[in-house]
């Protein structure tokens, strides 16, 4: 703690650049104490853009960050495949982890974190931001509490053009880097989170046609999934289709339906009550939604609140690992061409 306020630090100056802005804001909860990237000059040009305090550290080495006991809190940003060690690793030397997504790459490693959390005891969340879209949410909260009726279909997707979006140093057209877990777990999460139940089962089609430059298997998918309850969902994922970036969804009830997505200022929901009628209504009203599509404001302060006054963490090591299990059903599925249980406890 630093003032009464906990200490945080930020890997990785990519992705790391909402999690720098959403600390400094947070001036009630958190003092923004180091910034690591292993191109120092980025740090700097982070420290500039923000007007950040000149006293803040800059180093390359996370090491850094883990061996300094005054950091409570860390934000790793880093690339994927660098997210196992480096939780671990701070998790062991007695720092909070905010983890980007996906929270790693492999089962085995997705274990190994969640054992680490258990062992250590520190607050590990993982930074799926579709939790904290408000139409998401909103969404999220209808099904709940049954506006459209029992839900028993769902599709979202993750529609990007990574043509011009490699990532310092090509960190995202690296091969080790499937787009299903890479880029689709942000549509996955949100559906396992949505439906609020476990997945049982995967079946998914690949194919490579707009980045067939690239060293990857699959530029795009087609995953279905079985829930345990009964439900179906269906996530597109592409990195290589040219359309703007969105996450389009729609959620199919008894009594009615949800269309929404991460950049809308509406959310439409089907004219329930109309259902009475005799006639198959099919109007949609347009209901006002924020706009905040990732939203690192709400996860700092989430953070925050598990730490400091025992809030319930719902994006915890469990979940990061269940939703990277998903994926990793529906890559093996897209190889072998066929269905593939899906892992849940860990």
């Amino acid at each position: 703690m630093r003032n009464n306020k906990l200490a945080a630090a930020v890997i990785g100056m990519g992705e790391g650049f909402r999690h720098i802005k959403a600390f400094k804001e947070n001036t009630t909860n958190y003092s923004l104490e180091a910034l690591c990237d292993i191109d120092p000059e980025r740090c700097k040009k982070r420290l500039e853009e923000y007007q950040l305090n000149p006293s803040i550290r800059i180093c390359s080495d996370y090491m850094e960050i883990a061996s300094d006991p005054e950091i409570d809190v860390v934000s790793v940003t880093s690339p994927d495949y660098f997210h196992t060690e480096q939780s671990i690793v701070l998790l062991e030397s007695g720092k909070h982890v905010l983890c980007e997504k996906p929270m790693t790459l492999d089962l085995d490693e997705a274990s190994a974190i969640a054992d680490c959390v258990r062992k250590t005891g520190k607050v590990f969340m993982i930074a799926h931001p579709t939790r904290y879209t408000p139409a998401f949410i909103l969404a999220k909260k209808m099904i709940a509490r049954g506006d459209i009726g029992e839900l028993f279909m769902a599709e979202t997707e993750y529609a990007h053009n990574y043509r011009h979006v490699e990532g310092a140093n090509n960190w995202r057209k690296d091969k080790r880097r499937d787009p299903m877990l890479g880029g689709g777990c942000h549509a996955v999460d949100f559906l396992r989170w949505a439906v609020d139940d476990l997945i049982d089962e995967a079946f998914a089609y690949g194919t490579k046609k707009g980045l067939a430059d690239w060293p990857i298997d699959f530029d795009s998918y087609f995953s279905l999934y079985k829930f345990k309850n009964g439900v179906i969902g269906k996530v597109m994922c592409s990195i290589g289709l040219s359309r703007p970036y969105t996450m389009r969804s729609v959620f199919y009830g008894t009594k009615g339906t949800i269309i929404c997505d991460n950049l809308s200022g509406t959310l439409q929901l089907s004219s329930v009550p109309f259902y009475d009628s005799p006639e198959d209504v099919t109007e949609f009203i347009s209901i006002p939604v924020a706009v905040n599509n990732h939203n690192v404001e709400s996860q700092v302060q989430l953070m925050s609140d598990i730490i400091l006054r025992g809030a319930v963490n719902t994006a915890d090591v469990v979940e990061g690992a269940r939703t990277v299990a998903a994926c990793a059903a529906a890559i093996e599925s897209a190889h072998t061409g066929k269905p593939v249980k899906v892992r849940n406890e860990f």
